[in-house]
């Protein structure tokens, strides 16, 4: 009878202990954030131009040009933000100027990237040479 009861005293403290183990196992994963974009310089030529640049990640994440202002917005993306894999499309306005250049930021919670956006400047008109 004793015997019985030592072997039911480790089968419930056996018991217990497993139960006990348990509560620390978690059935979470903890996967780490990614964020890859295709290439860091785009360069456009002085027409209306575009790009495209594949941004893999598995986060939400985000495209800021914080150099372009809304009166001179010389330059738009397509979309600036996703939660996930995405091709983004870069559309650029004619240059009538001198080249221009911003550096887009692309950001998620915990990684951060930059692309620097190049748009050539217009070409010199040649002078006239017979007018003196």
């Amino acid at each position: 009878m004793k015997e019985k009861k030592t072997i039911l005293t480790w089968a419930v403290a056996a018991l217990f202990l497993l139960v006990l183990l348990a509560q620390f196992v978690s059935c979470e994963k903890y996967i780490l954030p990614e964020l890859t974009i295709s290439q860091d310089t785009i360069i456009f030529s002085h027409n209306i131009d575009s790009a495209y640049l594949d941004v893999h990640s598995n986060v939400i994440w985000e495209i800021e040009t914080p150099d372009i202002t809304y009166s001179d917005q010389w330059i738009i993306v397509k979309p600036n933000w996703a939660d996930g894999d995405t091709t983004v499309v870069f559309k650029t306005t004619l240059n009538e100027g001198p080249m221009r250049q911003t550096q887009a930021r692309i950001f998620s919670e915990t990684i951060e990237h930059h692309l620097l956006l190049i748009q050539e400047g217009a070409p010199e008109k040649p002078e006239d040479s017979e007018n003196p």
